[in-house]
């Protein structure tokens, strides 16, 4: 019997935006952003004969792997021994978030375990920018440094067709001081969008909030200096 992963919802949706990502446009209005291509590993029990769990867990521990190869980079091993507490708490929590996209290149069952390997594109722009944040990397973050700003947009939501996501791309892109909109996860009932303004999260914030979309306000439900968090409750555009 399949047992229930808490992992897999999110990894759906890693799965789900990665394909969409295909065959989105790129970036909106903006230069091309940092990325590295790494390949990765990520090997998994397999317990109670759950081939699909294991899989999951697998491809989960592939996709950070990836992410810390980009990290080990950047970075000496002593620094980042010493600030291992920020990483587990702050970056690989969010490891979905700095995947642009992945390909399977080999996977199989073996010895009582599944493994995965993996060639996956890094945001790495984004990801230094928050190492910068937490004090893992040197330097003061861009958000603080020649008056650019750097955040996600989290939108709570599904959205009804590929015309949808093009118009909310462009009615974010249009609000005066946004530099450029990149799509990094969609999902669902979630989509993520890393924003490089002028401005800070929260005064982007406020003229999302003047916004209609398809006859809605779209309504804030967070906003702080490195996010924002919105949602839409539109029978034309989105659902909860």
């Amino acid at each position: 019997m399949n047992r229930h992963n808490p992992a897999r919802p999110a990894l759906r949706a890693i799965l789900i935006g990665c394909v969409l990502l295909l065959f989105l446009p790129g970036p909106s209005a903006a230069p091309a952003m940092e990325q590295e291509s790494v390949e990765a590993d990520g090997v998994a029990a397999i317990q109670s004969s759950n081939l699909a769990q294991a899989r999951d867990l697998a491809l989960s521990l592939a996709l950070r792997s990836a992410l810390e190869k980009v990290i080990a980079a950047s970075a000496p091993p002593d620094v980042l021994a010493g600030r291992k507490p920020v990483l587990n708490e702050k970056i690989y929590p969010s490891t979905e978030r700095y995947i642009v996209r992945f390909r399977i290149l080999r996977e199989a069952e073996q010895d009582g375990a599944y493994a995965v390997k993996i060639a996956a594109t890094v945001d790495a722009a984004g990801l230094k920018e928050d190492l910068r944040r937490h004090g893992v990397l040197a330097g003061k973050a861009d958000a603080v440094r020649g008056g650019e700003h750097r955040f996600v947009l989290a939108l709570r939501g599904t959205f009804a067709s590929h015309h949808d996501y093009l118009a909310f791309r462009d009615l974010v892109s249009g609000i005066p001081g946004v530099q450029n909109v990149s799509p990094v996860s969609i999902a669902p009932d979630l989509s993520e969008w890393r924003l490089q303004s002028s401005e800070s999260a929260p005064a982007i914030a406020r003229e999302l909030s003047k916004r209609r979309f398809k006859g809605t306000t779209l309504r804030i439900v967070q906003s702080d200096a490195e996010a924002i968090v919105a949602t839409f409750n539109s029978k034309g555009g989105f659902r909860d």
